[in-house]
């Protein structure tokens, strides 16, 4: 779906990012996203084009090639700004050979696009403890969030070195599955680590209200959707005015039912968080990624990081794994697709799934209905080269995916069976007694009124109950 943006709403954009990270004319950008839509359109075209400063794109063909051609490229330009993903901060740091001619002492901002996704703090701490002595400081690294229908959500801003400048939070998973933010252990295995997406962009108010049904305010302690009320929002989705309503129209409520302002709309980001101190931001999660089994939100996320945790690179490719749900018995199971590497043994890929599937119920409490592995460049591609979830779904769901390996495990995670009818051998009761005369031709379902006798007309009671034509 198309979201409408208007010119006004464009331009109010662009104020309000360069008032964020503070951009200024003549600056250098490094840009390595896809300038046509998102973060790599807002600031690699039009903020830049607002405030004259100078962008050098890196192409994606080229990144698969020369994964460090981004960080050359600001050495060379002493670029202060970058943009980039957690991928290519991943990448990278794969790229050994080239570290010792790059100096990233320059950069004032690097901006983290897919900051609000659970494995991104990952990369941005290896990325910080090999990169530190090459110039590049802590407080650079900027992670935000964003979303196609309110645009920026938050960011980090750049040169803050306070202690409330930044946050990371460790909450416990089973937790987060009921809604609700309580604090886990460091070192538990069932424990998420986020890190803050920065805080709410400068003229913008945020709330964040209940996933499902009316839109109550959240609790401090309650996961729900963050929304946003900024002149830079979307206005709608093109042509289409009746989820337009429901989406860009939002009017959160008190607990007592009455509206937190009068007249005053705010536009759901499809992102799920809370409020932490100092106004900070956590993302754990988005709506289009929640499965609810068994009464508990779980998110494709966070599944996803799951299965990487188990020795992916021997068996997998790193970012090529789909995670749904689809119903079965009423209710929603996980299915869990990837690709698996071309010299992968059978017997090896099943040892390798057997300990996904274990890590999966010992981490987040759920069981996976199904986990399948497929040839290498196998599953549908988006137009920009990622996984098409939705084609990978119905393939699926229609048989006609043909994976390599299969693992099944409905026992596991199917708890909603039921139960099978037991044969009493105790003493025969009265209604088996009733059950059996029946059978036997004893007429006890038989009644019959008493008999009134035969009626003169001439008699007193014929002409009582005689009723007049």
């Amino acid at each position: 779906m198309g979201v409408t943006v208007t010119r006004n709403n464009m331009l109010c954009h662009c104020r309000t990012l360069t008032v964020a990270c503070n951009y200024t004319e003549g600056e250098v950008m490094v840009c390595v996203l896809d300038f046509k839509k998102d973060v790599g359109l807002w600031h690699g075209i039009l903020t830049s084009v607002f405030n004259g400063m100078h962008v050098i794109f890196v192409p994606y063909s080229l990144m698969k090639v020369d994964p460090a051609s981004w960080m050359k490229m600001v050495t060379r330009f002493k670029a202060t700004i970058a943009v980039v993903k957690s991928r290519d901060m991943h990448w990278g740091l794969l790229a050994q050979k080239d570290h010792k001619d790059v100096n990233l002492s320059s950069l004032r901002m690097l901006l983290v696009a897919d900051g609000a996704n659970p494995w991104s703090l990952t990369s941005c701490d290896s990325f910080l403890n090999v990169f530190q002595n090459k110039g590049l400081r802590p407080e650079a690294i900027c992670p935000c969030a964003s979303s196609s229908e309110t645009l920026t959500v938050s960011v980090r801003r750049p040169g803050r070195t306070s202690a409330s400048a930044t946050g990371r939070g460790v909450l416990s998973m089973q937790g987060l599955s009921y809604g609700v933010v309580r604090v886990d252990s460091e070192n538990s295995l069932t424990s998420l680590t986020l890190q803050d997406c920065g805080q709410v962009m400068p003229g913008a108010t945020m709330v964040v209200v209940r996933i499902d049904g009316p839109p109550y305010l959240c609790k401090t302690d309650e996961v729900g959707e963050l929304c946003v009320s900024a002149a830079y929002s979307g206005s709608g989705y093109w042509g289409l005015q009746g989820i337009t309503s429901t989406y860009f129209k939002v009017q959160p409520l008190t607990v007592d039912g009455r509206p937190v302002r009068e007249n005053h709309m705010f536009v759901k980001t499809g992102l799920l968080g809370f409020l932490g101190p100092g106004g900070l931001i956590f993302v754990c999660g988005s709506r289009e990624g929640l499965m609810t089994v068994t009464g508990r939100r779980h998110n494709t996320d966070d599944i996803i990081a799951t299965v990487l945790a188990v020795e992916p690179m021997k068996f997998i490719y790193r970012g090529r794994i789909a995670v749904f749900s689809m119903t079965v018995l009423k209710d929603e199971r996980i299915v869990v697709i990837a690709e698996q590497r071309p010299d992968c043994s059978e017997e090896e890929s099943f040892q390798w799934m057997s300990r996904v599937l274990q890590a999966v119920d010992s981490i987040h409490q759920a069981g996976v209905y199904c986990l399948a592995l497929v040839p290498p460049n196998y599953l549908p591609r988006t137009p920009l080269g990622g996984i098409h979830i939705h084609e990978t779904k119905k393939r699926f769901l229609e048989g006609s995916l043909h994976p390599a390996n299969v693992l099944m495990c409905p026992h596991t995670c199917v708890t909603n069976l039921p139960k099978p009818r037991e044969h009493h051998t105790g003493d025969v009761g009265a209604s088996a007694m009733y059950v059996g005369n029946i059978v036997q031709g004893a007429r006890l379902a038989w009644a019959q009124g008493r008999d009134i006798g035969y009626l003169d007309d001439d008699s007193d009671s014929a002409k009582k109950v005689s009723v007049p034509g």
